[in-house]
């Protein structure tokens, strides 16, 4: 049968520049969670561990957690919740990145050299809240399959465990604590790499180009760890609560008695695998985006 045709000005162009944005950014997240999925899995197992009701072996580090996980599941266990991860992306990364640019248009931006930085991070914060909240259920399969320490399980035998202690709402269980964390981790990620670049362009320093865009993520990747720690730990444990079982009643209880139980610092627990995968990841994650963008014709963030 005939292909139907799109009407001829259906789409403005700013409108399909808007949606081929999102897809790139979604495929290059994806290639970038491949890279680093390993890292991911070691940081959710040491999260874990000191929760209540948490896990049982000894991640004392990421180096260490690796070569528990690899010896007492296999290599591929370092891939578990890979699925759930592709599809986060593909739909969180997607709308966090390819709504950044519009949310600043609505906030009037004219000039990308030299918009303010209070705009940036608003647009960044506004765009992670839209992306999480809508793949909150892929976020929850993805920390539980991650998570679950023995033989691998598939995303829907997950799926049916959380769907069978409480429905559909159970899919969007710690959704306030994953909106909040997204929008500090899209602020700080796309407001720091956006300024950094533009920064070093307009000083001279550096001109567009792959050292840029390198230099540019790397910065944000360590600032993304260093704002987000805390509450990627207290998102963990709220998604991973035992069927039947509520050891938290919410964000704040979850980090008062982490706190209680083991110290200030314990929110800052798989800090270093945290590093290790948002410097690699971000890096990856822009790079790729900004050469997508170059190959489509479309200038850069």
């Amino acid at each position: 049968p005939p292909v139907p045709q799109v009407p001829s000005g259906y789409l403005t162009e700013q409108t399909k520049n808007d949606l081929v944005r999102m897809a790139m950014a979604g495929a290059a997240s994806v290639v970038a969670q491949s890279c680093t999925h390993p890292v991911e899995t070691v940081k959710t197992r040491m999260q874990m561990q000191g929760a209540v009701g948490g896990g049982t072996k000894a991640y004392n580090n990421v180096f260490t957690g690796a070569r528990v996980i690899i010896t007492t599941e296999g290599a591929a266990a370092l891939y578990k919740g890979m699925s759930a991860a592709a599809l986060r992306e593909m739909s969180y990364s997607s709308l966090r990145f390819g709504l950044y640019e519009p949310f600043k248009r609505i906030l009037g931006e004219k000039d990308a050299k030299s918009t303010p930085i209070w705009k940036k991070f608003a647009s960044g914060a506004a765009a992670g809240i839209v992306g999480s909240g809508l793949a909150n259920p892929t976020d929850v399969l993805k920390v539980r399959m991650q998570a679950a320490e023995g033989a691998s399980r598939s995303m829907m035998a997950h799926a049916r465990d959380v769907y069978s202690d409480g429905g559909m709402l159970a899919f969007y269980r710690g959704v306030q604590t994953t909106m909040i964390r997204a929008a500090i981790l899209n602020a700080t990620k796309l407001a720091a790499y956006d300024d950094v670049k533009h920064k070093l362009i307009n000083n001279g320093v550096m001109q567009d180009g792959v050292s840029l865009h390198f230099v540019a993520s790397m910065i944000a990747g360590v600032s993304v760890a260093a704002t987000t720690s805390p509450v990627d730990l207290v998102r963990t444990r709220l998604m991973n609560q035992p069927p039947g079982q509520r050891l938290y009643t919410g964000m704040v209880d979850c980090a008062m008695k982490s706190i209680r139980q083991d110290g200030v610092m314990s929110l800052y627990r798989g800090f270093t695998p945290q590093w290790m995968r948002f410097g690699p990841f971000t890096i990856v994650q822009f790079m790729v985006w900004e050469k997508m963008r170059n190959w489509y014709g479309m200038k850069g963030i």
